[in-house]
Parts: structure tokens; sequence; C-alpha cells
């Protein structure tokens, strides 16, 4: 890891911009919206190459530990070496900015992430995942850096007050004060996958650019690990969520078929083809049918 370019911006917080905060959208809106929650298992784990990936050591003994409960213990004994009191690797999946699924994995799940997190929709909330997904180096926080930051916003952030000193409770209840937190999108997929590590210490000055170092090669290694299951999960996912209407609708797509060539494949009217690919373009977050076509098949789904 030592050819990681760290700088100062890596130990520093960033803020969010207008741009993030208007994708981030009004959270008093999302809280009322469900999120579906997904868990991924060893057993689902799909064989998706990755030619280009590292080879990462920690990554490989994770492969061949025998068990989730195994794979536990393995990263909570490299947490006790960097002083992280735990560890969380989960996903997002976005369509149109908004999170429509959270995917937990069960062996890198600790128990704070299995309760108030997930019933009150914190994902939604939680100022460190917008940072994470627009920024290109760790964030490194505290929970007085995030409240002071709320505080300091002035160019209208939908996050409501309430919502963050809720979320902010439930974190120091749970002694997660300090961390790290990073993103990678996942190829092929609308899910950012998250690393993120946290402490009990109240503030982020005991977090060095080696211990950085540290949070990435585990959390790389998790990634290398557990990214095909998330792949795989979402692919499948996505493939039962399809009708076989609406699988004939993207094969003729794929194929140039106009809407009323479609129509008459599948005994519809050219209306009707073009109110299902409304709906699947909205579904897949996509703004044209051109969109639509790259997507679906980048997911293998046609």
């Amino acid at each position: 890891m030592s050819d990681i370019a760290l700088h100062e911006e890596a130990v520093a917080p960033t803020r969010l911009s207008r741009s993030l905060q208007r994708t981030a959208g009004c959270n008093d809106a999302s809280s009322a919206r469900p999120v579906q929650v997904v868990w991924c298992d060893d057993v689902k784990r799909g064989d998706i190459a990755q030619p280009n990936a590292p080879k990462l050591g920690v990554a490989d003994t994770l492969a061949h530990a025998q068990s989730t409960a195994e794979r536990n213990r393995i990263v909570a004994s490299l947490l006790h070496l960097t002083g992280f009191s735990t560890f969380a690797y989960f996903a997002l999946e976005f369509s149109r900015e908004r999170v429509e699924s959270l995917y937990l994995h069960e062996a890198f799940t600790p128990a704070t992430y299995r309760g108030d997190y997930v019933r009150h929709n914190h994902h939604d909330i939680d100022p460190r995942t917008l940072d994470a997904r627009v920024c290109n180096m760790p964030i490194v926080w505290d929970l007085q850096q995030l409240r002071r930051e709320h505080r300091e916003r002035n160019d209208g952030p939908c996050v409501a007050p309430a919502a963050l000193d809720g979320f902010l409770q439930t974190m120091q209840d749970d002694g997660m004060c300090s961390g790290i937190m990073y993103s990678m999108a996942v190829p092929g997929t609308r899910l950012h996958a998250f690393m993120s590590f946290t402490a009990p210490r109240r503030t982020r000055e005991w977090i060095t650019p080696a211990t950085i170092e540290q949070a990435l090669s585990i959390g790389l290694s998790v990634h290398k690990f557990a990214s095909p299951q998330l792949i795989a999960t979402s692919r499948e996912r996505t493939v039962n969520g399809l009708t076989p209407f609406e699988q004939e609708l993207l094969l003729g797509i794929a194929e140039g078929a106009s809407d009323k060539e479609i129509g008459r494949r599948l005994d519809t009217s050219a209306h009707n083809v073009d109110y299902h690919l409304r709906k699947l373009r909205k579904r897949f977050g996509v703004a044209n049918r051109i969109q639509l076509t790259y997507l679906t098949s980048k997911l293998e789904l046609i």
C-alpha cells in the first residue's frame, strides 16, 4: 500500500457541494418511502471475472475461510491492530440518485448496522455516504465535525435537523464516534459499495495517514471478496423482477425494433409498448431506450 497517494485532503473532511446536496434529495420525503433491505451471503456468491483486480492476500484468506463466522473473525482481528472497533461493508442501489435498496453482507454487517441504522433509514441521511460517493479519497470524520458542518451549510440541504440528530445520537449510543469511510461503484450494477470503519474515540485526530492506508488495505480486500456476491445478487433480483413481457420488450429494443414492430410481435399496441418502456426506464433510472438497452445488456439481462 506504500504507493497509494495520501495527502492532507484525505485526513480533512470534504464538504458537500451544491450539486451533491441536490442529488441527496429531501430526506423527509425519502423517509416515508420503502427501501428494500437485501442480504448477501456466501451461498449467492457469483464467479464474476475481475481480470484487473489486485491480488490481495487478505481477500484470498477470506475466500478460503470455511464459514461466515470465520470471515468475521478475520476482519475483527485486523481491526484490532488498526484501532478501529467496527467494520461494515454494505451497498446502496440508486435510481435517479434515490436509494432504492440497501445491500448488507452477512459476514461484514455488525450488530450496530442491523438495528436503528436500518429501521430508521439512516443510510438516506448519513452525510458520510453522501460525501464518500463523490470523493476520490477516504473521508475521515467524527460526530462533532458532522454536526458542525451541517450547521454551517447555508445553501439549503434537505436533511431535517431532527433526522440528523437522530442519526448522530444512534452513532454515539453505538460507540461509533469517529472513523473512515470510502466508496466504490460496483461494475455492471447501480450499486455503490461502502467500506466503513468506526471507533469510540471522540475526535478524528487519532487517525493518521498510516491508519488510512491500513483501512484501505482491509476494505479493498473485503470488496474484492464480496463484490462478486453483490453483483450476482443484484442480477438475480433484476432478472426475477422482469416479467416475460418486459423481457421481450428489452429484446425488441436491443434488436432495434420500433414500438410498432414490437407491438405486432407481442400482439399489443405501440402505445402499450411505449407505456411499459417508460416504466422500465423509470425503474432502471435511465432517460431513453438507448441507455435502457445499454444498461440491460451490461447487466446481462438480455
